[in-house]
């Protein structure tokens, strides 16, 4: 068990509040429980139900709608908003398989996790340990971000995207609703990726041993809707993916290639 992370918040004198004192410090609902190590800075806004366990930082005005919970080291910007009953700090699959095998529950469960100033977060949104954003990065309903994920400032993560873990997304990237990105992904600055994208990253689906690769989308550079980019292929930059493609092969830098496979 997690022993002494979760304080009733009628001892809200506990928290350490940044930036001002407790008349101009945050508003905390009565039902929500924040560990003594949080530091909430002025301004927040923390809802019914919010959980914060372990080393919370909340710079000013970041607002927690209700049921949100904060597991682990994590740090969010200023004037950041968490949709309603969003995760952030998901512990990693070996932190849960050590409790499979009776390791039990540790206060440093999870690693850090870094939101960027003015981000919006919305509901239903998770996020794993090790995640880090830049700042005003905008993400829609039921998003999932796994481990060692980074994302770009002024990024845009539509509703119901999964991008896998140890993948890279640069800054003013637009990724539509429903996306997969896959682990080892790399999308540099300014791409577009269209509703339903596929990257994939095993092209022996398990049949034998491969090292995951998964595709890299160069700057600039535009994947229709529907599209499936296949593992370890290079999109080039400022290049254009008609929708419903297949890309099987390296796209030489601003081209337009189209269909089954992509040409």
């Amino acid at each position: 068990m997690v022993s002494g992370l979760m304080e009733d918040l009628s001892l809200v004198n506990t928290l350490k509040v940044r930036g001002g004192s407790m008349s101009t410090g945050p508003h905390i609902d009565p039902t929500a429980k924040v560990s003594v190590d949080a530091e909430v800075g002025e301004g927040c806004y923390i809802g019914p139900g919010v959980r914060i366990i372990g080393h919370v930082r909340l710079e000013r005005n970041v607002w927690l709608d209700s049921y949100v919970t904060i597991l682990g080291e994590v740090s969010i910007g200023e004037a950041t908003y968490v949709g309603y009953g969003c995760l952030i700090g998901h512990p990693k699959r070996q932190s849960l398989t050590e409790i499979t095998r009776g390791g039990g529950v540790g206060a440093d469960m999870s690693g850090k996790s870094v939101l960027g100033k003015r981000c919006i977060v919305r509901s239903g949104t998770i996020i794993y340990t090790d995640f880090t954003s830049g700042d005003e990065v905008e993400m829609g309903h039921n998003v999932l971000l796994r481990e060692d994920v980074r994302v770009g400032d002024r990024s845009l993560i539509g509703s119901k995207v999964v991008i896998d873990g140890e993948t890279i997304v640069g800054r003013g990237v637009s990724i539509q609703t429903g996306a997969y990105i896959c682990r080892k992904s790399i999308i540099e600055d300014f791409v577009f990726i269209g509703p339903n994208c596929v990257f994939t990253n095993d092209k022996y689906l398990m049949q034998k041993m491969f090292e995951l690769k998964g595709p890299t989308v160069r700057r600039g550079a535009s994947i229709g809707a529907n599209s499936t980019l296949m593992p370890g292929i290079v999109v080039g930059e400022g290049s254009v993916i008609g929708a419903q493609s297949v890309v099987t092969s390296d796209v030489p830098s601003r081209t337009v290639y189209v269909g089954v496979p992509a040409r």
